[in-house]
């Protein structure tokens, strides 16, 4: 101890020194109350003097106290609760759902029986989520767990559980017109961004929100994140999306993001597998067509990889071109209420990693990547004759929506696709119809 003190007054540091000292008496101190709290309770305790002659006795009060002890806990976390004048929401979903889907790759059949691979024609699922949330004051958290069942005596499955959501938040500035919101968890990259063709992984990280209203201008936001890609090898994602909605209350939008997800590694087709930097921007429109009281809404969006360059797998040319077009009609509240969706979209072999291509992809049920056989760039390594991936795709996504009560909604969904340049990899058709009934409550 003398020897630290000598240190520090070498360096002339009697600031840090006296930082140390207080902690230290803080530490001694809270020992002490400890002590002196849990002593005073065994003290108190009535009987204590009697107890101490008889162990029979003693073991039963302990086991009484230890009831009441788990008692008390899980009261408390009630009173708690209740205490805290927050407001915490319970809500779930029941789907039960069908897939239809063809996929051939050089004109030979993938799926169902005498198909390349083992995954059926017809797929049933069972699904249900659980949703959370809680929220007191200026701090909130959310929770989501998703059971996602195939069903069948012989090939159903009782144990896909998955946590999808999990992340606490806090207000810290709270103004009239601006705010601005920090966030840390898991999320899904799509829960935060706006895309139809990318933001189909997890989001672990933090995440900064900024927003600020003006009726002259619109209403500005801004979602700053980093997220956790690969902690083995201290990779880190970061992302970032602009918005500036309802421009001049005239129902223009307009939204630009950038994910980064580059990262070199010791094989080249691993570091391949995560060279993008992926931009995007939308233009959009949106009103209330007054006559059939329904939600219009008209959008736009182009995406660019500038760090995708040709080589082998692409015949030399550049394949880091995207985008999509769609209109939407109605939204889905109430009893009655129905919505439509329908859009074309394409998208290069290069342009959004395979693991996050949110939109119609080609099916691909051998799971082959575009780099490598497998996901994350491993496996053996691909040839042009090979590689599939997720881009490299044109196709079109019909999406329609029907509540038949409050709470019954049904999902129909018809969607394919075919090669957008026909002398990357092999030649691939894929069409997937969709039906699925949600409950939720």
């Amino acid at each position: 101890m003398d020897l630290c003190v000598r240190s520090f007054r070498n360096e002339k540091s009697g600031f840090f020194l006296y930082q140390v000292r207080r902690k230290s008496a803080f530490v001694l101190e809270f020992c002490f109350f400890l002590f002196c709290f849990f002593g005073f309770a065994v003290l108190a305790r009535p009987g204590f003097s009697a107890d101490l002659g008889n162990d029979e006795d003693r073991g039963k009060e302990e086991n009484t106290d230890m009831e009441a002890l788990k008692r008390w806990l899980r009261d408390k976390r009630l009173i708690t609760l209740k205490e805290s004048g927050g407001n915490l929401s319970l809500s779930g979903e029941v789907r039960v759902e069908m897939q239809a889907a063809e996929e051939t790759k050089n004109k030979i059949r993938q799926r169902g029986r005498g198909g390349a691979t083992e995954v059926p024609l017809t797929a049933f699922d069972c699904e249900v989520n659980i949703m959370l949330d809680y929220r007191s004051g200026r701090t909130w958290g959310a929770v989501k767990l998703e059971y996602d069942n195939a069903m069948g005596q012989v090939n159903g499955t009782t144990n896909r559980i998955a946590l999808e959501r999990a992340y606490l938040g806090g207000r810290i500035v709270d103004g009239d017109t601006f705010t601005f919101d920090l966030e840390l968890g898991r999320r899904y990259l799509g829960d935060v961004f706006d895309s139809k063709i990318e933001f189909n992984s997890l989001f672990d990280g933090i995440l900064v929100k900024f927003s600020k209203a003006s009726r002259a201008v619109g209403s500005f936001y801004c979602n700053l994140g980093a997220f956790l890609v690969n902690e083995n090898f201290y990779h880190f994602g970061y992302v970032l999306e602009l918005g500036l909605l309802n421009i001049g209350s005239s129902g223009l939008y307009t939204k630009f993001s950038l994910v980064d997800w580059k990262k070199k590694y010791s094989e080249p087709r691993q570091s391949d597998s995560f060279k993008f930097l992926v931009s995007q921007m939308i233009f959009g429109y949106q009103k209330v067509v007054s006559k059939y009281r329904k939600l219009l809404k008209v959008y736009l969006a182009g995406l660019w990889n500038p760090l995708a360059r040709p080589n082998d797998l692409t015949h030399k040319s550049y394949a880091n071109l995207g985008g999509y077009l769609g209109v939407s009609l109605g939204e889905v509240v109430k009893r009655g209420d129905w919505a439509l969706d329908l859009n074309y979209q394409v998208l290069g072999a290069q342009t959004v990693p395979d693991f996050d291509v949110g939109g119609i992809g080609r099916g691909n049920s051998a799971g082959i990547g575009f780099y490598s056989t497998g996901n994350y760039g491993l496996g053996d390594q691909t040839t042009n004759s090979t590689c599939v991936g997720n881009g490299n795709y044109k196709g079109l996504i019909f999406e329609a929506l029907y509540a038949v009560t409050s709470n019954l909604t049904v999902l129909n969904d018809l969607e394919f696709s075919s090669n957008l340049k026909k002398k990357i990899g092999p030649k691939m058709y894929f069409f997937q119809y969709k039906i699925e009934f949600i409950y939720a409550f």
